[in-house]
C-alpha cells in the first residue's frame, strides 16, 4: 500500500490559502486508488491555541471531500471545541468521502502551554483498512511510548503522526520516532510542518520509517515537499515472528488506555 506525507508552510489561521495548498500538492501526487495521505497537524490552521480562530471551519469536511473526489484515505488534522476548550484532533477519512475515526491528542504539549486551553483525549484507536491497519497520533505523543504501546501489543501495522514539531528539537523527531518503530515493530509515517510564524519555527522532516527502523523517505527542514513509500505488513509480520519480542510484553504493566479497533 502506497504511503504519503505532506508537509508544507502553513499560514496562520488561513484555512482557504492552507486548503489550497494542500489541494495543490495531493493533485501533483501519482495517487492510485486506496492510498493513504498523511497531513501535519491543524492542517489548515497551522498550530494555534486561539480557539476563536481554528474552531468550527469544516476542516473535516472539506478533507472528506478530498479523499472522496482521489479515492484515498487523507489524515487531517483540526480542532474541535468542547464549551470553551478544544480537543486536539485527527480524523482519517476514507475513498469514499466518510470521517471514519476521530482521534483526540493524549498528551497536550504542556512546555507550550498547550494543556491551559487543550483537553487531553482518552482513547487510541487501530483502523483496519482491509490489507492494513494504522493507529493514528499527533507530534506530541511521540515522547510517550506507553501510549503506543496498547496498539502494538494488538499488532498494529503503522503508526500515523500528524505533527507541528519545532525546528528547535528536531533531532528528538527523528529518534524518537524510529525508536517507536523499533519497540513496536511497526512503521511510521510522519508528516511535519515547515515554515516561521509568530508561534515557532517548525522543522519539517517529515518521516516514513520501517518495522526495522530503517529510513524509507525523509524531507527536508526547510522545503515543501511530499514523501512517498510503498509498505508491506507481510514484512513487519515476518520479522515480529523472526522475533517475536513482542510475545514477552508484560500486559499487566500496560496502562487502562482505551483501545478501540474500527473496521474501515
Amino acid at each position: 500500500m502506497n504511503f504519503h506525507a505532506i508537509q508544507f508552510d502553513a499560514i496562520l489561521h488561513d484555512s482557504a490559502a492552507n486548503r489550497l495548498e494542500v489541494e495543490r500538492l495531493i493533485a501533483d501526487i501519482k495517487l492510485q486508488e486506496g492510498d493513504f495521505i498523511v497531513l501535519q497537524e491543524m492542517t489548515d490552521t497551522g498550530w494555534s491555541m486561539k480557539l476563536d480562530r481554528i474552531t468550527n471551519i469544516g476542516t473535516v469536511h472539506w478533507a472528506c471531500e478530498l479523499s472522496k473526489t482521489y479515492s484515498c484515505w487523507i489524515q487531517v488534522g483540526w480542532t474541535a471545541l468542547e464549551g470553551d476548550r478544544g480537543k486536539n484532533c485527527v480524523s482519517i477519512c476514507s475513498p469514499n468521502g466518510e470521517s471514519i475515526c476521530t482521534y483526540a491528542k493524549v498528551f497536550t504539549c504542556n512546555p507550550m502551554n498547550e494543556n491551559d486551553y487543550f483537553c487531553c483525549g482518552d482513547e487510541i484507536f487501530i483502523v483496519d483498512l482491509g490489507e492494513i491497519t494504522v493507529c493514528p497520533s499527533i507530534c506530541y505523543d511521540a515522547r510517550f511510548p506507553e501510549l503506543w504501546r496498547p496498539a502494538a501489543a494488538e499488532g498494529v501495522d503503522v503508526f500515523t503522526v500528524s505533527s507541528s514539531w519545532p525546528h528547535k528539537r528536531i533531532a528528538h523527531w527523528e529518534m524518537l520516532l524510529k525508536a517507536r518503530a523499533i519497540e513496536n515493530q511497526s512503521y511510521v509515517v510522519a508528516s511535519n510542518r515547515i515554515g516561521k510564524d509568530a508561534v515557532s519555527t517548525w522543522g519539517g522532516t517529515s518521516l516514513i520509517i520501517s518495522h526495522m527502523g530503517e529510513t524509507l523517505a525523509k524531507a527536508s527542514e526547510t522545503e515543501t515537499e511530499t514523501i512517498s513509500a510503498v509498505i508491506d505488513p507481510t514484512l513487519a509480520h515476518q520479522w515480529r515472528n523472526e522475533f517475536p519480542a513482542h510475545e514477552d510484553i508484560q500486559k499487566d504493566l500496560l496502562g487502562t488506555i482505551k483501545v478501540t479497533k474500527i473496521k474501515a
